[in-house]
């Protein structure tokens, strides 16, 4: 679960590595982080979630790897 929406780890092209700063008053994505999706798509996560996300794609990753 990112930014309340189910999304498959297939779908994650880059995950942010720096919280969202533009400096803008009215801003409503600042200290969150940009999670690019395929299609041009993005969601925005917490910390908590991106670091979530980062340790399940790492994980996926690894199991790939073993796999082969």
């Amino acid at each position: 679960m990112i930014d309340d929406k189910k999304v498959p780890l297939y779908r994650i092209i880059w995950i942010s590595d720096l919280p969202h700063y533009c400096g803008e008053p009215e801003c409503e994505r600042e200290g969150q982080y940009e999670v690019r999706l395929e299609g041009g798509e993005s969601v925005w996560a917490t910390k908590k979630d991106h670091d979530e996300t980062v340790e399940l794609l790492e994980s996926w990753l690894q199991e790939e790897e073993d796999a082969e």
